[in-house]
């Protein structure tokens, strides 16, 4: 292609504009660096400005008329500045820069220059990588139409939208937003955007038909605006319906028939006005999902004027950020943000100084803020299902906490704040991975419910024992050979659970549990019970599938309340006769042993409703089993 006569001016603009395209489209060379996020301009400061500039020009080349009325030429512009910002490299030598500067006084005034710009793109095979570039903070996008942007720079603002929060994982962010709008991760960001638009249009759609009488509204411009304009009304929408009397005035035919934007600047100020009425706001997903899947997105700043507001639950949805006006709600007590997109929560949360329970179950969390300690009437804390590997030292304020939830985290060790909890109650810390407790365990007198299943525990610290008030002890699937001495003295205990484990025998000492109501034994390898088993006189499921017994104590049959006996999967080759002294079993489960008979006294288990013997060594016809247990179903 013929260059164009250019003055001195120009030609340095021109040589500058070559450099920029030769490198952009020369895949052996290493590209120009470009600063991507505002807080590393310090460190690309030579070259960053540059490059951000050479991306103006092609943003003007984009404004031109006649690139608009030409699609192919509009799409070979995008894809071409979609490739510059997606690539990294070194700075600009001193005369690049002086031809830089020539080219900067020239954008947005020049024909020539852009023109020269335009052939030379024209020449560039246009490239599919779309890599987004730092964008405004959402609060300073206008909602006046604007013109579609390039599929990867919208993608950006629509991901720094949802998530506002600096220093965040842009590769988790978009991970997270395909769940919020059921993407395949594997589309093209272009084709992300296009099922983002499709979607939202969607929800537009069923909320303000009026909206999309006109033909080919569903070409609705792709630009942030247009985005920001409809989730922010939606979400308006979705929470004014929850209201009082909120339905009925929606219902209203004059109301039906406003356009969505109007709708949703009437909903703001009806917010305003009238939500300091509202004393419980429930907008939980599954209860309105319909045939559009209409959730809640974004939780409008107007939350802040329900200044009345005692419990709000918006569980079930897809929020990914809360506002910072959450925390004008100062008679909040209840707040339920489980089964949402949270990556992060607000300092402003720690201003809800009335708040009793908060949920935020099924979550993205990693941390929380440092805030988090001044909610001193909080009793009930639920992270469980988040990212947690550790907690803010602040907790240890939460001096009224009673019920911490932190299962399904990833935890390698227990933080030291939690075990200054004196009023803790409940600890539920099963499935993650902890592989010892400390001593100062101890601290949390008054627990009396602990959860440590699936984690990686080897053995358990004698302070444990300490313990005087806990009923309830789950240490399943972990790897322990044995409890200590002291946990044998937890007098109060109900319900113990050490199932999947690594146990090979268990003390007389286990007759001590006097209160005990539930043991679950299953899959450890256990070759004999004490006789002292007999002692658990309050017993009614006792679970020993899956061990290595050869043989069961007489005392078996003094567990006078046992309900349901499981013994499947052992080395039994008979049973005592005392097992008929069991008055109120019902279930049985004794298949896959080495029966070859049963003692008559089995008769007597009147309660009898179900019997497994399947998988044993009977010489008895299955008819003449039946007949043992006239009441009970029989596999046999």
């Amino acid at each position: 292609m013929q260059s164009l006569r250019l003055s001195p001016t120009y030609e340095k603009a021109q040589a500058y504009l070559e450099f920029c395209l030769k490198r952009s489209s020369d895949s052996s060379s290493k590209p120009l660096s470009l600063c991507r996020e505002k807080g590393k301009e310090k460190a690309h400061s030579s070259a960053s400005p540059f490059k951000e500039g050479y991306i103006e020009l092609l943003f003007n080349l984009l404004e031109e008329p006649q690139i608009q009325a030409h699609p192919a030429l509009k799409k070979m512009l995008e894809s071409q500045l979609e490739e510059l910002m997606s690539q990294e490299g070194e700075e600009l030598t001193a005369n690049e820069k002086i031809s830089y500067q020539c080219t900067k006084n020239l954008l947005g005034e020049n024909k020539k220059v852009r023109q020269f710009a335009l052939e030379k793109l024209q020449q560039i095979h246009p490239q599919s990588s779309l890599a987004p570039i730092a964008t405004p903070p959402p609060s300073t996008v206008t909602t006046q139409a604007l013109s579609p942007e390039p599929p990867g720079i919208l993608y950006r603002k629509i991901i720094d939208f949802h998530f506002p929060h600096q220093n965040k994982n842009l590769t988790e962010c978009a991970r997270i937003l395909d769940q919020v709008y059921k993407i395949k991760p594997e589309l093209s960001v272009a084709a992300k955007v296009r099922h983002i638009f499709e979607q939202v249009l969607t929800w537009a759609k069923s909320l303000s038909p009026v909206d999309f009488e006109r033909e080919n509204k569903d070409n609705e411009i792709f630009n942030i605006s247009t985005y920001v304009s409809y989730h922010l009304n939606i979400n308006r929408f979705l929470l004014w319906e929850d209201l009082p009397k909120g339905r009925d005035y929606l219902s209203e035919e004059k109301f039906k028939a406003l356009p969505l934007k109007k709708k949703g600047e009437l909903l703001e100020e009806l917010l305003k006005e009238h939500g300091k009425d509202a004393i419980n706001v429930r907008i939980v997903g599954t209860d309105f999902i319909d045939e559009v899947g209409l959730t809640l997105t974004f939780l409008p700043a107007e939350i802040g004027q329900l200044s009345q507001l005692q419990r709000l639950f918006i569980g079930d949805n897809q929020l990914t950020t809360v506002p910072a006006e959450i925390g004008q709600l100062s008679n909040l007590q209840q707040l339920r943000l489980n089964h949402n997109h949270l990556t992060v929560l607000p300092p402003e949360i720690g201003q809800l100084s009335k708040l009793e329970t908060l949920d935020l179950q099924q979550n993205h969390l990693t941390t929380l803020p440092a805030e988090i300690g001044q909610l001193s009437e909080l009793t009930w804390l639920n992270l469980q299902q988040n990212r947690f590997t550790t907690m803010p030292a602040e907790i240890r304020q939460l001096s009224k906490l009673e019920a911490l939830d932190l299962q399904q985290n990833q935890l390698t060790a227990v933080p030291a704040e939690v075990w200054q909890l004196s009023q803790l109650k409940q600890l539920f810390l099963h499935q993650n991975y902890l592989s010892s407790l400390p001593a100062e365990i101890r601290q949390l007198s008054n627990l009396w419910d602990l959860e440590l299943e699936q984690n990686r525990l080897t053995a358990l610290p004698p302070e444990i024992g300490q313990l005087s008030k806990l009923a309830f002890l789950n240490v399943g699937q972990n790897q322990l050979t044995a409890l200590p001495v002291e946990a044998w003295q937890l007098s109060q205990l109900k319900r113990l659970r050490l199932e999947q484990n690594h146990l090979t025998t268990l003390p007389a000492a286990i007759g001590q549990l006097s209160k005990l109501q539930t043991l679950e034994l299953e899959q450890n390898h256990l070759t004999a019970l004490p006789a002292e088993i007999g002692l658990l006189s309050q017993l009614t499921w006792l679970n020993l599938k899956q061990n290595h017994l050869t043989a069961l104590p007489a005392e078996i049959g003094k567990l006078s309340k046992l309900e349901q006996l499981g013994l499947g999967w052992n080395q039994l080759a008979s049973l005592p006769a005392e097992i008929g002294q069991l008055s109120c079993l019902r279930y049985l489960d004794l298949q896959q042993n080495r029966l070859t008979v049963l003692p008559i006294e089995m008769r007597q288990l009147s309660q009898l409703g179900c019997i497994n013997l399947q998988q044993n060594r009977l010489t008895g016809l299955p008819a003449k089993i039946k007949s043992l247990f006239p009441s009970a179903v029989v596999h046999c």
